[in-house]
């Protein structure tokens, strides 16, 4: 075996760390920037938990390397490194790697070790391969300087655009103007249709997007509804896995979607929750701008930019590292550990190392309370195999379109109505508020100013629910007779249409047909449900919809009855108080519901 070989590259940077660490722990666009070429790889789950990775890089059909991809070791926001072992080739392996040092400046040192297998590995390394490798990402960190400093728009401008045929774009722009409300968006859209790059234009978030844009999310989420039918994007359902959080299986439509889903990575299977891990996606349609989906890294940091820091660690293993964490909930999870622990980080826990130990049965944390930031951590692997133990974050992101939120956008009820799941299927939804409205007295009201006055009533009152449940990020399901079911993704949203409508109903000039401060009945809940699909549409089912259903019947005229679990949380509080409502707790009996409901009375003045 050929001498180790080491070669190095140092710079310094103003910006802190924490700044350059999302740039530079970006493995697949740093890969692409410096010049390397795609990876594919093969998977294969392992019997002790996690998964056999091979890599290999091919050119022109011709495999030119050939290797096991072992787990990243990172610490946010210190540095990375990949340990990888070839097969045959000139190099029996290679570590490579950044560390990131704070101080009056950030010095950034960027690292290969390559073991070569033999005299001709040693000669294509020290031929100029090896510095080059290293030399380059420092390049890149100057790149990464000057972005921040805000003397260059991207942080890769090195990377290839393509621009589309502009006069198709230009053609799709103005259908969606008329289509989509604010043309701003529209323009922002195309723009970024036509001149992004191929790896921004595949597998779109727009809430990303909504956010990188100054602008609402709901407004660019519809505004990608509509470029859909105007055949500007294609759009796709991803199955999120729970642990890393990279979807899976692509699926055209919510038809083709299954109760249980399995990342082959992680190597575990999964319920499909519909308001955590099924997500919409948009890609930019063929007919557009034809752009390749390839792979340059599927390891580094910021593919699972939730996981703080991960340890390989083998048979035996005590390791120690320092990692930065901010206060909140953490998880310390492994592949071959079916149980996780869950501890705090906050700014008053006592300080001392968070020790972790990974055993047959799980990982056992010796401390639920550390202190923020710079933690040490202490790991062990009491087990007889390789590991990896990854700290994320606990909460789940708030940038996922689920299809929870999709489903209550009334654009795409209007647009998507063919969008259904599959007969049978039942998908669980953790929390979903509903509202359900009726006329108080209908059937008098019938009778009393005949078939074509009331009819005109109830009309108008459509109206009036239509546009405030859509004014308040909701969307009607279904109308039943002269009553209405409605969801919103939460119930602050529910209670403030519920005030709206009760407001804009009582300014109908309705004569002596009917009192308007009495008209109509308003019942919301939130909570657990099942998405379905019924009648060719999707709906919702379970206990949470049966009681608000339940609950609206004890509404009178005029008024709204809202469950406690629905008026409790602050950002409800604020919409009550803001309102100037009357509010009347009590308890109900609700008809097929076992335990008595507490509810509130709101009554808008």
């Amino acid at each position: 075996m050929a001498p180790l070989l080491r070669f190095e590259s140092r710079g310094r940077f103003q910006a802190p760390p924490e700044v350059l660490w999302p740039l530079l722990a970006d493995t697949p666009r740093l890969n692409q920037a410096i010049g390397l070429p795609p990876i594919d790889y093969t998977i294969t789950p392992l019997a002790t938990g996690g998964s056999h990775i091979e890599a290999s890089i091919k050119v022109s059909g011709v495999t030119l390397a050939r290797w096991v991809e072992r787990p990243f070791l990172w610490r946010e926001p210190y540095g990375y490194m990949a340990n990888r072992e070839f097969i045959g080739g000139p190099f029996a392996s290679c570590t490579v790697g950044v560390e990131l040092t704070a101080g009056a400046e950030t010095e950034v040192l960027s690292y290969a070790e390559f073991q070569p297998r033999n005299k001709l590995g040693s000669a294509i390394l020290l031929a100029g391969l090896g510095q080059r490798s290293v030399d380059k990402v420092i390049e890149q960190c100057r790149i990464f300087e000057r972005y921040v400093e805000g003397k260059v728009r991207s942080p890769y401008p090195g990377l290839p655009r393509k621009r589309s045929a502009l006069s198709r774009v230009e053609v799709l722009g103005q259908q969606l103007s008329t289509s989509a409300a604010d043309e701003r968006l529209v323009a922002r859209l195309l723009e970024h249709v036509a001149g992004g790059r191929d790896d921004e234009l595949i597998k779109m978030r727009p809430f990303d997007l909504a956010d990188r844009w100054g602008a609402d999310r709901r407004s660019v989420l519809a505004l990608f509804l509509h470029a859909t039918v105007a055949g500007l994007v294609t759009m796709s359902w991803d199955v999120l896995c729970p642990n890393c959080r990279v979807g899976k299986s692509g699926f055209a439509a919510l038809r083709e979607l299954e109760a249980q889903a399995h990342c082959q990575t992680c190597n575990i299977s999964f319920d499909a929750e519909f308001d955590r891990l099924v997500e919409v996606r948009f890609s930019v349609a063929p007919a557009i701008r034809a752009v390749q989906d390839r792979e340059f890294c599927i390891g580094g940091p910021m593919n699972t930019p939730h996981v703080v820091a991960q340890i390989p660690l083998g048979p035996g293993e005590v390791r120690e590292i320092a990692c930065q964490l901010k206060a909140g909930s953490y998880r310390a999870r492994s592949p071959h550990a079916a149980v996780g622990p869950v501890f705090e980080v906050a700014d008053a826990a006592p300080a001392g190392p968070l020790e972790l130990t990974v055993t047959a049965a799980g990982i056992v944390c010796g401390n639920r309370g550390v202190q923020a930031g710079e933690a040490r951590v202490v790991l062990q692997n009491d087990t007889d195999y390789d590991t990896a133990v990854a700290i994320e974050g606990y909460g789940w992101p708030d940038t996922v379109a689920t299809a929870a939120t999709v489903s209550t956008l009334p654009e795409f009820r209007d647009l998507f109505s063919s969008e259904v799941l599959a007969p049978g299927l039942q998908l669980g939804i953790r929390r979903l508020a509903f509202m359900f409205t009726d006329l108080t007295g209908s059937t008098a009201l019938y009778q009393r100013v005949g078939q074509a006055r009331a009819f005109r009533i109830v009309q108008e009152q459509f109206v009036v629910l239509l546009a405030a449940i859509e004014a308040h990020r909701g969307t009607v399901v279904k109308t039943i007779g002269d009553a209405v079911m409605a969801t919103f993704e939460t119930g602050a949203d529910g209670l403030a249409a519920a005030v709206e409508i009760q407001r804009t109903i009582r300014a109908l000039d309705l004569g002596d047909a009917a009192d308007p401060a009495r008209l109509v009945r308003v019942g919301l809940h939130q909570g657990p449900c099942v998405a379905v699909t019924l009648n060719g549409v999707l709906d919702y089912f379970g206990t949470t919809v049966n009681i608000a259903s339940r609950v609206e019947h004890e509404a009178e005229g005029g008024d709204i009855v809202a469950t406690v679990e629905l008026c409790d949380p602050d950002d409800a509080k604020a919409v009550l108080s803001e309102s100037g409502a009357s509010l009347s707790p009590g308890v109900v009996r609700l008809r097929g519901i076992r335990e008595p409901v507490q509810v509130v009375r709101i009554r808008v003045p």
